[in-house]
């Protein structure tokens, strides 16, 4: 091999053996570059709140599982509750007293209907449900503060249920922040009748608050805890009393899908013109499954327990002429005089794979003082309620110290074809301690139409009564 032919090979060999460390040199860096460089994870986004376990076997919550009509932005839904009432008295006015689901008997009634939805726009929520049916002025007429200032507020609001609108922020499992007219749940049954187990509920839920009017915080620290503090207008109201806001709480805690626990508490001034006379109340449920075999006759038992206390104390003026329940006049009242105590269970069976069940419960209260019975009506067409501004009856009075002791049970039949559609087939008994339910000379007029009381005219109270409810009622 000459000289040329010499150098021409080791430089070739030179060239191939750079080539080689340049490839692997390269590799080596490319691969060293990849491992320095940071890979980004992706922190999966926290569940809602107590969507672990399928609650809508409790009281109170909507059977509804899925919303065929749901989409990025809104979710509408439909409300529709229409029944008939048979009370065995027969009265001749056809009214019915001491309840807020049903008004009339003997006749079908639509008792609501409800058009609205949720929105949900990034962090942007709300929702408004109308409200049209006999609740629009079932509801409205057992608040007393339209009665303070010239603006009617009754008219203004009765045809909504709920309206509100509120930010979300991404804090633990959620915080909402939310301002306007909202469900309480005080007395655990929803005010939406497809969301109970029964159709007629029993005095602690139909004596205390369906609706709040403020603001309220939501905080889920938890997935299955939500506290939830309110500032509001009052008991029930859409004004305020007087100057004072009321404040109140929801605590709901569920350890998992066969348990709920649900709190709630309020404070406020809610007699209109006594700003010194000062109200409370605790409100406490416990809902328990205790039988889930969807391969049985019966494929699911639960019950559920609420407990009620409350009380009002405080001074009122003596131009509102308070009385005790001898006639003497009060400036002061104390909790032996104006106190609530009730308590109600129920124990439902579900069978034939969820579409039928049957619900055996009642329930009783006490409240010293009337302030939170639902009051009859006025026999001259005018329409009372619970401190209701209008109400004057001497046949019925809530003064200081009035007792007024209730009790019923029921025994209901549900038929639920579908999610969305219940019937319910119910007889309901109710006592009490006082006359009080309309008798079979009614309460409006010796004939029972609404033209006023003639002379010597006297409602025909009774201390008993009993009723078949039968309903149709649909939650889209």
């Amino acid at each position: 091999m000459n000289l040329k032919n010499s150098l021409f090979v080791k430089g070739l060999s030179s060239l191939l053996v750079m080539g080689v460390l340049l490839v692997w040199g390269g590799q080596v860096w490319a691969d060293t570059s990849a491992a320095a460089t940071p890979v980004e994870t992706v922190t999966p986004a926290k569940p809602d709140p107590f969507t672990f376990a399928d609650f809508t076997w409790m009281n109170g919550n909507s059977r509804v599982k899925d919303n065929p009509l749901d989409s990025k932005y809104f979710t509408p839904e439909f409300l529709f509750d229409a029944h008939y009432i048979y009370d065995f008295a027969n009265p001749i006015d056809h009214t019915l007293v001491g309840t807020t689901e049903g008004s009339r008997t003997q006749e079908l009634e639509v008792q609501e209907v409800g058009i609205g939805g949720d929105i949900h726009v990034d962090n942007v929520i709300g929702r408004v449900l109308t409200q049209f049916g006999t609740n629009a002025t079932q509801t409205v007429r057992n608040d007393a503060s339209p009665g303070r200032g010239t603006t009617d507020l009754a008219d203004a609001m009765r045809y909504i249920s709920e309206a509100w609108g509120g930010y979300h922020l991404d804090v633990n499992y959620g915080l909402n922040i939310e301002a306007g007219l909202f469900m309480s749940y005080i007395g655990l049954f929803s005010y939406y009748s497809p969301e109970n187990w029964t159709y007629q509920p029993s005095y602690v839920s139909s004596n205390t608050p369906w609706f709040f009017n403020g603001v309220r915080v939501q905080w889920f620290p938890e997935q299955n805890l939500k506290i939830e503090p309110w500032i509001i207008n009052g008991w029930q109201s859409y004004g305020m009393f007087n100057n004072q806001p009321g404040l109140g709480y929801q605590v709901k805690w569920a350890p998992n899908g066969d348990i709920s626990t649900v709190f709630n508490g309020y404070y406020g001034a809610d007699n209109l013109g006594a700003p010194n006379l000062y109200r409370m109340h605790t409100d406490n449920s416990l809902l328990v499954k205790y039988l889930d075999d969807p391969k049985a006759p019966i494929d699911k038992i639960a019950f559920s327990l609420t407990v009620d206390y409350g009380q009002m104390w405080g001074s009122v003026p003596s131009s509102l002429g308070y009385v005790d329940n001898n006639g003497n006049s009060v400036t002061n009242i104390t909790p032996a005089q104006e106190n609530f105590f009730g308590g109600m269970l129920y124990n439902r069976f579900w069978f034939d794979h969820d579409h039928q069940a049957i619900t055996l419960g009642g329930g009783w209260m006490t409240n010293t003082g009337r302030y939170l019975v639902l009051l009859p009506d006025v026999p001259n067409g005018q329409t009372g309620g619970a401190n209701a501004a209008n109400y004057s009856n001497s046949n019925f009075t809530e003064n200081a110290g009035d007792p007024f002791t209730g009790w019923d049970w029921t025994v209901t039949w549900s038929i639920m074809p579908s999610q969305y559609l219940m019937y319910q087939i119910e007889f309901n008994h109710r006592g009490s301690s006082v006359p009080y339910f309309a008798g079979p000379g009614g309460i409006t007029s010796p004939n029972g139409v609404n033209v006023g009381a003639t002379g010597g005219y006297v409602p025909n109270l009774v201390t008993s009564e009993d009723r078949i409810n039968v309903a149709c009622e649909l939650e889209i």
